[in-house]
């Protein structure tokens, strides 16, 4: 199962940032870089994760996962991959700037998160996820599930390299925010919870003995608080690689951690008007 979420798996790398890199190397020029950041470089890397080919210079095209996990944790890394000045919309359609790398982190929040998610409409959309490479613009997305507002952080990429390109806030797509309503609710209402189970709701896990199989069977709403997982509630982190919702009635919601490998995979439908959570992974 874990074979399916390659590239959010790929968060877990820690990457390099790479105090000697060059202006040039970077590919962003004098006129693109903040001028007040002289953080000295988080270190991420260990001598061990270099040598076996996590830096970029390795790599001809950065993967996604990686850079994202780079660019939340390491300042000086962030402010060499923000497109200068930085175009910011707000929610009610205010359009400014941001000039440096300093006034970026007083401004915004970005997420030291030990997990992201990802949601889908389609599980076959895992085909996008999984050809990181043809990927060109991806959205980092901070929802505000009370408020049905994002904050979204758009990256695009050049040359190999991933930047941020511009900063919007907006409110969740129209077709989205019923589920979210729900999903609010389901994720800090341990009784509304259980009363949102499918009747057997569907359980597969690893088998611990065989890496290649899996374990499947059914557990009721009594059993349900021995298997629960921790679940993103309040505001998620949300990556957007384009996928869309076909079916506005099914939802998958895909949670992967970052340094333990934890992948857990969340099937929501709504049926007779309620939703409900109908299969559980992980």
């Amino acid at each position: 199962m874990g074979k399916i979420c390659l590239v959010l798996a790929a968060i877990a790398a820690s990457i390099s940032c790479n105090r000697g890199r060059t202006e040039s190397a970077s590919g962003i020029n004098s006129d693109t870089l903040a001028i007040d950041d002289t953080t000295a470089c988080d270190s991420i890397l260990t001598d061990e994760q270099e040598d076996e080919g996590l830096s970029f210079e390795n790599r001809s095209t950065e993967v996604f996962g990686d850079f994202i996990f780079a660019f939340t944790h390491n300042t000086r890394f962030q402010a060499e991959r923000i497109r200068f000045p930085l175009p910011v919309t707000d929610i009610d359609g205010t359009e400014r700037t941001i000039k440096s790398g300093r006034q970026f982190r007083s401004e915004f929040r970005l997420p030291h998160n030990d997990y992201y998610t990802l949601l889908l409409g389609d599980q076959r959309q895992l085909d996008i996820v999984q050809s990181d490479t043809a990927l060109v613009n991806v959205s980092l997305q901070i929802i505000r599930l009370h408020q049905l507002t994002m904050d979204c952080y758009n990256f695009q990429r050049s040359e190999g390299r991933w930047y941020l390109m511009n900063r919007t806030e907006s409110h969740v797509l129209p077709h989205l925010v019923d589920f979210f309503h729900f999903y609010d609710q389901f994720s800090t209402d341990t009784i509304f919870q259980q009363e949102s189970l499918a009747p057997q709701l569907k359980y597969t896990m690893d088998d611990p003995e065989d890496d290649e199989a899996d374990i499947e069977g059914t557990i009721d709403s009594g059993q349900w608080p021995a298997f629960r997982p921790e679940m993103p509630h309040g505001e998620f982190v949300n990556i957007d690689f384009g996928q869309s919702y076909p079916n506005p009635r099914r939802i998958y919601l895909f949670q992967c951690g970052i340094s333990n490998g934890m992948l857990d995979i969340f099937t929501f439908q709504r049926d007779n008007e309620r939703w409900r959570l109908t299969s559980f992974e992980n």
